[in-house]
């Protein structure tokens, strides 16, 4: 569940870095059509529940701010994540993304809800941040070009962290349907603080128009029906796992981001196009093979 999750997220991302380069240029107003839709999300899940006597109840106020706070923490992640993502290919921005966020995710959840790991799992966590780091580094004429991209990458692990955290706990105090509502009801709330902003309001009611805009919009509704499939599975998967562990697994969605980016490199460069040479390529297999050999691990 986890990895087709991760699979359907890397299609999102691919998208998200076409769109935020040529058609939305602001990330407060790209996070608000993202949150919009989990909003949409809400709206249908209730029926949902109704019908079929699902458990959507409510958790009381202790539980709903935690709720409110994990959904917040996610739309700051993703806001910072989208800043940093029009300064950066998102081959390299997304792995360290990936690979920050599972180990503050190991250390938020053994403190905020007591998890705690076979040495097994602390390998296989181990060789897979290891490749999620391999997979984005970037080597030019000896050195790595690493710090600019990991204090873009730094904040927005953190928020993602927490919100992980904090959703598993809100999953360990109440059932799927409910903690999902809650949460979701968390991003949207919080991403219309920006949209106070007259900027921000001009830049959502005023796209811009034209055969690019209408390109732009089915790419987008395609990228967030694979994103909005990819966050309930992910859902899912923290509520009935460790949360440290379906972090982990992260790593694969940089594989498939990779994989993705170098068959439109190759293939489509008009839709996307990264530097690529035998070098790039014959690291992020070597990062691969670690994130593959960790997964064997886990599983």
């Amino acid at each position: 569940i986890t990895m087709f999750a991760y699979f359907l997220n890397a299609i999102a991302m691919v998208i998200d870095k076409t769109l935020l380069k040529r058609a939305i240029k602001n990330p407060f107003v790209y996070t608000f059509y993202i949150a919009a839709l989990g909003a949409v999300l809400i709206v249908l899940a209730i029926p949902i529940a109704l019908i079929f006597r699902l458990e959507l109840i409510w958790p009381g106020w202790p539980q709903f701010w935690i709720s409110m706070f994990a959904g917040g923490a996610f739309s700051v992640g993703l806001i910072l994540m989208y800043f940093a993502l029009k300064k950066t290919d998102a081959t390299r921005l997304l792995p360290i993304v990936g690979g920050l966020t599972p180990i503050f995710v190991i250390i938020l959840a053994f403190f905020l809800i007591n998890e705690s790991f076979a040495s097994k799992q602390i390998l296989a966590f181990v060789l897979i941040i290891i490749g999620t780091f391999l997979i984005s580094l970037e080597f030019i004429k000896g050195g790595i070009k690493f710090k600019k991209l990991l204090w873009l990458a730094l904040p927005s692990a953190l928020f993602f962290a927490l919100s992980y955290v904090l959703t598993k706990d809100v999953y360990n105090h109440q059932p799927f349907i409910s903690g999902f509502v809650w949460t979701r009801l968390g991003i949207f709330v919080l991403i219309l603080l920006p949209m106070l902003l007259p900027k921000n309001r001009y830049d959502l009611f005023h796209p811009g128009r034209g055969k690019g805009m209408a390109k732009a919009k089915g790419r987008f509704l395609f990228g967030q029906a694979c994103g909005g499939s990819s966050a309930i599975l992910i859902q899912y998967a923290i509520s009935i796992a460790s949360v440290s562990l379906i972090q982990a697994l992260q790593g694969t969605q940089y594989v498939f981001v990779f994989l993705i980016v170098l068959v439109t490199t190759l293939y489509f460069p008009k839709f996307l196009k990264e530097r690529m040479s035998a070098s790039i390529i014959g690291q992020k297999i070597m990062a691969i093979a670690l994130i593959g050999l960790g997964i064997y691990f886990i599983i």
